[in-house]
């Protein structure tokens, strides 16, 4: 290196721009081709031997890595919770955005002082930071926002204690090998609207409950205040038989002795029920 340049650039490398430092000895005569090497061999004695571009590639891609993470666990997310989620989605991934802008400040601190192994050792902190990030806030969002309800149809049989037949639109619920079906209005018997509410996983002697943890509740609505709201679920006397398929989106459960449920202590105890339940999520 021109011992003149070398001198220039000591002088006053920390107080002008590369630019500046670059016009300023054009402007003094040297010529133009050893000044940027003289630049090139100053900057990497600076730096410890890692070069400008090394710097500015290191820095590319810790940023690329972050956006990564943060785009893609939005996707993915919004690929398992459906559109209709996409708005408590954005407020997750929002907080996420946030976190991601820390751990890329922090990891490319830690990355640079390791740049003189390489980039892509030194690539190696924020690659860790993003996967981290992203992947804890994918298990949170995925585990507190439910995914959307599938469309089925859902058939209840009463034989006991009323005759009663019935059938209409349901939402299945489905995760974590479990199935949910909730029922919308299935017909009313004395002007009083019925609903079943059924939950079906594989049958597991463990589980409570009859038939390895599945359980029904039926329900009869009141129109007034005099009338008492009437219900009936599973109990450890109830005899259930259930046929479903693996993966639980077909069935059927025939019943006995579903328990009454009673709200108020003076309410009329209604008789055990009896009859059968068919479901179909699409």
């Amino acid at each position: 290196m021109n011992p003149g340049i070398r001198q220039y650039l000591d002088e006053n490398g920390a107080t002008y721009t590369p630019e500046a430092l670059r016009k300023g000895l054009l402007d003094a005569g040297y010529d133009p081709a050893e000044i940027d090497a003289a630049m090139r061999e100053w900057q990497a004695r600076r730096t410890g031997g890692i070069g400008s571009d090394d710097v500015r590639t290191f820095g590319r891609w810790a940023i690329l890595l972050h956006l990564g993470a943060l785009v893609a666990t939005f996707v993915l997310l919004l690929f398992l919770k459906g559109v209709g989620q996409a708005g408590v989605l954005l407020v997750g991934v929002g907080v996420l955005a946030v976190a991601m802008l820390i751990g890329w400040a922090i990891s490319s601190m830690i990355g640079r002082a390791l740049l003189r192994g390489g980039t892509i050792v030194a690539l190696i902190v924020p690659a860790i930071s993003a996967l981290l990030l992203g992947g804890s806030c994918f298990a949170m969002l995925n585990s507190v926002i439910s995914a959307p309800p599938r469309e089925g149809t859902l058939d209840l049989e009463v034989s006991a204690p009323f005759s009663f037949d019935g059938s209409g639109a349901a939402e299945c619920y489905v995760g974590d090998g479990t199935v949910q079906v909730n029922s919308r209005d299935l017909g009313t018997l004395e002007r009083r609207a019925l609903y079943v509410y059924l939950s079906w996983y594989p049958e597991d002697p463990g589980a409570p409950g009859p038939a390895g943890g599945t359980q029904i509740s039926i329900s009869r609505a009141s129109n007034s205040d005099t009338e008492t709201p009437e219900s009936w679920s599973t109990s450890p006397d109830t005899q259930l038989v259930v046929e479903a398929s693996a993966d639980g989106l077909i069935g059927t459960a025939v019943f006995e002795d579903l328990a009454p449920e009673v709200e108020f202590p003076d309410a009329e105890v209604p008789d055990p029920m009896s009859g059968s339940v068919s479901w179909t999520c699409e």
